[in-house]
């Protein structure tokens, strides 16, 4: 499966919003355009099918913006894939003169494609931005480790005894 560029800002934009406290202030365009660097004008298509499919909130006038529509943990990754059409629950009909081994061939890449969008429909908005936080507390645990540790520069080991 490959995702195309709509799909990832999608995902980056949904990522985004799921950082923010849903209840707080809602994020405008115009400052997730500056942080994503995404034009402003595509933002605005890419949320409007974000929008449809009931994953994002618009709120409109001063201090207006968007927020995710639901908690970050109720928002998969397969969810982002269907509103931007990169995932679909259709399967491809083969006709019924197709031959035994185009029959199982069919049916194998209609079992992957089922658990593809298992898959992913695992995959919370919540379980990335937990792993953000995770990898950004073991990095701090880090550099004050490595802070700790230059205070305390380790003595070279004298080897043999002198008499």
């Amino acid at each position: 499966m490959r995702l195309s560029r709509k799909d990832e800002h999608s995902i980056v934009a949904m990522l985004s919003l799921a950082t923010h406290d849903r209840y707080s202030d809602p994020v405008s365009l115009t400052g997730l355009s500056e942080t994503l660097g995404i034009s402003t004008s595509y933002l605005e298509y890419l949320f409007s099918g974000l929008r449809k499919h009931g994953l994002v909130e618009g709120l409109r006038g001063v201090g207006g913006g968007y927020r995710l529509a639901r908690p970050a943990a109720q928002i998969s990754i397969a969810d982002i894939l269907y509103a931007t059409q990169a995932l679909s629950d259709e399967t491809d009909e083969l006709p019924e003169s197709a031959n035994l081994a185009s029959q199982e061939a069919a049916h194998g890449w209609q079992e992957l494609n089922r658990r593809i969008r298992d898959f992913l429909g695992e995959m919370t908005l919540a379980d990335f931005v937990q792993t953000k936080s995770d990898r950004s507390s073991q990095q701090n645990k880090n550099s004050v480790s490595n802070y700790i540790a230059s205070m305390f520069p380790a003595q070279p080991v004298r080897s043999g005894m002198s008499a």
